[in-house]
């Protein structure tokens, strides 16, 4: 699986401190290549879990995909897809991972540090991120 995007977004009514959403491509299920995971508290033990899903299914699936991209930090996938509306499942995979590697842009430790905190770490109040 190839992670396209992740945020905790805690606090949340589910968990105070660990509520990760996260958006992976799965390029060994074809078919059902869209993963959308939701780890709570640390896991999927307990509660969270992932959700495989192919292009037709993302409208009927009362997960409220467009927002869990969102809260992935990854909501550049649903304008990616709304841009090409005519477009199957394996062109679109393709414009995401293509878009997902992008140039690689060069980043300082402290730029890389900063930006875990920001995935595993929810900051609230007026200082907030």
């Amino acid at each position: 699986m190839i992670e396209i995007g992740s945020r905790n977004n805690a606090p949340t009514p589910q968990h105070q401190i660990h509520d990760v959403y996260i958006f992976n491509i799965d390029l060994s299920r074809p078919a059902t290549p869209f993963c959308f995971e939701q780890s709570i508290g640390g896991g999927h033990a307990e509660q969270g879990g992932a959700r495989w899903l192919a292009l037709d299914e993302l409208d009927a699936w009362p997960g409220e995909w467009r927002e869990h991209l969102r809260k992935a930090d990854c909501a550049w996938v649903a304008e990616l897809m709304d841009a090409h509306p005519g477009a199957d499942q394996a062109m679109l995979v393709s414009l995401i991972l293509q878009r997902h590697a992008g140039p690689a842009k060069p980043a300082s430790r402290l730029q890389k540090i900063g930006r875990w905190f920001k995935r595993n770490f929810y900051v609230g109040g007026r200082y907030g991120v």
